[in-house]
């Protein structure tokens, strides 16, 4: 780790440390601003200036909470960050089998996608904590994945923007070599993990990538595990399963 990294390492805790201090002291005032209602029930304050001041400290302390707890958020959100990094930066890659090219495709006909002229296998699932959330499966040949993630990840953000949940698997067919894929496949993976669980539970897309050797048909991504059935993202995951697991 070189000095900037370690500056930056540095900042990101003392931001954080900062940020946990506004949240406590956030929530504090808040309290405080329901205990100033409070007190003046038990005492049975009935005159006007009384009344005024009550409400005065309750809105003061609420508002002065309220605000603190807002300027909190980033650094808050920045932890949460940190945590899934630690979690899955360096966890194992979950693998697949049966994913050649010809053999996924069959699958995926089999499951009732349709494929278009796009390029996509389609389909729309019903889901009772989603509504519905529309699969597209793409299957792809790459001899630069990092830069086939952007490319497609770009396409999906403009395409979709109508708020219906919509999940695509990205299934990138490369020679390269799988230590080069490893942590590519992983920072992907971990990028929207951390968009679904920290900086919008509620997105209304995502995508997973998939790195398949053509040769052996193994597919490896991250898996975001156990639980977390609010995003979008496991949705991809418990697909993948359903497909080829």
């Amino acid at each position: 780790m070189n000095a900037i990294e370690k500056l930056e390492q540095d900042g990101e805790k003392v931001a954080i440390r900062k940020a946990k201090w506004k949240l406590c002291l956030g929530v504090l005032l808040a309290l405080l601003g329901f205990a100033v209602l409070l007190a003046g029930a038990i005492l049975d304050v009935q005159d006007t200036w009384g009344i005024v001041g009550l409400l005065a400290g309750f809105f003061a302390c609420d508002i002065a909470g309220l605000s603190l707890m807002i300027k909190a958020l980033p650094g808050l959100a920045l932890s949460d960050i940190n945590r899934i990094d630690q979690k899955y930066g360096e966890c194992e890659l979950t693998q697949l089998h049966g994913m050649k090219k010809y053999e996924a495709a069959q699958i995926l006909r089999s499951h009732k996608f349709k494929y278009d002229d796009s390029g996509y296998y389609r389909r729309k699932k019903f889901s009772f904590l989603k509504d519905s959330v529309s699969y597209y499966v793409k299957i792809l040949d790459s001899s630069n994945m990092e830069k086939t993630i952007r490319n497609e990840w770009n396409y999906l953000d403009k395409q979709f923007q109508n708020g219906k949940s919509t999940c695509l698997i990205l299934m990138i067919y490369s020679d390269e070599p799988t230590e080069q894929n490893t942590q590519l496949l992983r920072n992907a993976g971990m990028v929207q993990i951390a968009d679904n669980m920290v900086l919008d539970m509620y997105a209304s897309k995502t995508i997973l990538v998939v790195g398949v050797d053509p040769v052996t048909g193994i597919g490896r991504y991250l898996d975001i595990g156990k639980g977390h059935h609010l995003y979008l993202y496991k949705y991809g995951c418990n697909m993948l399963k359903k497909l080829f697991g």
